[in-house]
Protein backbone atom coordinates (compact mmCIF):
# COMPACT_ATOMS: atom_id res chain seq x y z
CA UNK A 1 0.00 0.00 0.00
CA UNK A 2 1.23 3.57 -0.75
CA UNK A 3 0.97 6.80 1.11
CA UNK A 4 1.45 10.11 -0.26
CA UNK A 5 2.15 12.57 2.29
CA UNK A 6 2.01 16.36 1.38
CA UNK A 7 5.86 17.73 2.41
CA UNK A 8 5.64 21.77 2.80
CA UNK A 9 8.56 24.16 2.74
CA UNK A 10 8.05 27.89 4.23
CA UNK A 11 11.81 29.42 4.64
CA UNK A 12 12.00 30.20 7.77
CA UNK A 13 8.06 30.60 9.12
CA UNK A 14 7.33 26.66 10.07
CA UNK A 15 6.65 27.41 13.33
CA UNK A 16 4.11 30.32 12.68
CA UNK A 17 2.24 27.62 10.17
CA UNK A 18 2.14 24.96 12.41
CA UNK A 19 0.65 27.21 15.37
CA UNK A 20 -1.96 28.17 12.28
CA UNK A 21 -2.91 25.01 10.64
CA UNK A 22 -3.46 24.04 14.71
CA UNK A 23 -5.89 27.12 14.59
CA UNK A 24 -7.35 25.76 11.35
CA UNK A 25 -7.54 22.13 11.88
CA UNK A 26 -7.58 21.73 15.33
CA UNK A 27 -5.01 18.36 15.59
CA UNK A 28 -1.79 17.84 16.65
CA UNK A 29 2.15 18.02 16.44
CA UNK A 30 3.43 14.70 16.08
CA UNK A 31 7.17 15.78 15.91
CA UNK A 32 9.08 18.33 15.83
CA UNK A 33 13.02 18.48 15.60
CA UNK A 34 15.36 21.70 14.57
CA UNK A 35 18.61 22.22 12.54
CA UNK A 36 20.21 22.84 15.70
CA UNK A 37 18.95 18.98 16.96
CA UNK A 38 21.25 17.57 14.36
CA UNK A 39 23.99 15.82 14.88
CA UNK A 40 26.28 17.61 12.20
CA UNK A 41 25.98 21.53 11.08
CA UNK A 42 23.88 21.49 7.85
CA UNK A 43 25.06 23.91 5.38
CA UNK A 44 22.37 26.92 4.82
CA UNK A 45 20.57 25.96 7.10
CA UNK A 46 19.58 27.96 9.93
CA UNK A 47 19.79 26.42 13.29
CA UNK A 48 16.71 27.66 14.84
CA UNK A 49 14.41 26.77 12.17
CA UNK A 50 12.65 23.36 11.99
CA UNK A 51 14.56 20.90 9.88
CA UNK A 52 11.17 18.54 10.13
CA UNK A 53 8.03 18.27 12.02
CA UNK A 54 4.70 16.09 11.23
CA UNK A 55 1.08 17.74 11.79
CA UNK A 56 -1.99 15.43 11.36
CA UNK A 57 -5.83 15.85 12.14
CA UNK A 58 -8.84 13.85 11.15
CA UNK A 59 -7.20 11.32 9.51
CA UNK A 60 -5.11 14.09 7.66
CA UNK A 61 -1.20 14.43 7.59
CA UNK A 62 1.03 16.75 7.02
CA UNK A 63 4.72 17.17 6.80
CA UNK A 64 6.60 20.64 7.11
CA UNK A 65 9.97 21.95 7.47
CA UNK A 66 11.92 25.42 7.10
CA UNK A 67 13.79 24.00 4.11
CA UNK A 68 17.47 25.11 3.47
CA UNK A 69 17.80 28.71 2.47
CA UNK A 70 17.20 29.13 -0.97
CA UNK A 71 16.71 25.90 -1.58
CA UNK A 72 12.74 25.41 -1.23
CA UNK A 73 9.98 27.76 -2.45
CA UNK A 74 6.34 27.89 -1.15
CA UNK A 75 4.28 25.30 -3.00
CA UNK A 76 2.23 27.31 -5.60
CA UNK A 77 2.23 24.41 -8.22
CA UNK A 78 0.10 22.34 -5.87
CA UNK A 79 -3.25 22.65 -4.60
CA UNK A 80 -3.76 20.51 -1.15
CA UNK A 81 -7.65 19.06 -1.62
CA UNK A 82 -9.78 18.39 1.58
CA UNK A 83 -13.20 16.94 1.28
CA UNK A 84 -15.77 17.96 3.90
CA UNK A 85 -19.09 16.12 4.85
CA UNK A 86 -20.75 19.50 6.61
CA UNK A 87 -21.17 22.94 4.49
CA UNK A 88 -20.90 24.54 8.33
CA UNK A 89 -17.44 23.13 9.33
CA UNK A 90 -16.29 24.03 5.15
CA UNK A 91 -17.13 27.80 5.72
CA UNK A 92 -15.62 27.66 9.18
CA UNK A 93 -12.15 26.08 7.58
CA UNK A 94 -12.45 27.84 4.43
CA UNK A 95 -12.71 31.42 7.09
CA UNK A 96 -9.47 30.50 8.78
CA UNK A 97 -7.48 29.66 5.78
CA UNK A 98 -7.93 32.84 4.58
CA UNK A 99 -7.08 34.36 7.22
CA UNK A 100 -3.65 36.19 5.82
CA UNK A 101 -3.91 35.02 2.36
CA UNK A 102 -6.75 35.53 -0.16
CA UNK A 103 -9.33 34.06 -1.64
CA UNK A 104 -9.33 32.45 -5.23
CA UNK A 105 -12.73 31.06 -5.34
CA UNK A 106 -15.27 31.99 -3.42
CA UNK A 107 -17.48 29.10 -1.76
CA UNK A 108 -20.42 28.50 -4.20
CA UNK A 109 -22.81 25.63 -5.57
CA UNK A 110 -20.96 24.01 -7.75
CA UNK A 111 -22.55 22.22 -11.29
CA UNK A 112 -20.87 18.82 -10.32
CA UNK A 113 -23.09 19.15 -7.10
CA UNK A 114 -20.52 19.89 -4.58
CA UNK A 115 -19.97 23.30 -3.04
CA UNK A 116 -16.46 24.21 -4.07
CA UNK A 117 -13.96 27.29 -3.14
CA UNK A 118 -10.34 27.23 -3.36
CA UNK A 119 -8.31 30.03 -1.30
CA UNK A 120 -4.15 30.54 -0.73
CA UNK A 121 -3.21 30.53 2.90
CA UNK A 122 -0.59 33.65 4.52
CA UNK A 123 2.11 30.90 3.55
CA UNK A 124 1.10 30.80 -0.06
CA UNK A 125 -0.74 27.21 0.31
CA UNK A 126 -3.35 26.62 -2.11
CA UNK A 127 -5.82 24.84 -0.48
CA UNK A 128 -9.66 23.48 -2.34
CA UNK A 129 -12.40 22.63 -0.32
CA UNK A 130 -15.18 20.49 -1.52
CA UNK A 131 -18.28 19.75 0.11
CA UNK A 132 -20.80 17.60 -1.08
CA UNK A 133 -24.76 19.22 -1.49
CA UNK A 134 -27.64 16.71 0.50
CA UNK A 135 -29.89 15.90 -2.08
Amino acid sequence: MYQVTPYLFFSGRCEEALSFYQQCFGGVVLSKQYFKDAPQRIEGADPNWIMHAEFEAFGMKLMLSDGVVARELSGNNISLAVVLDNLDEQARLYDKLSTGGHIMMPLADAFWGGRFGKVEDQFGVRWMLHCELVK
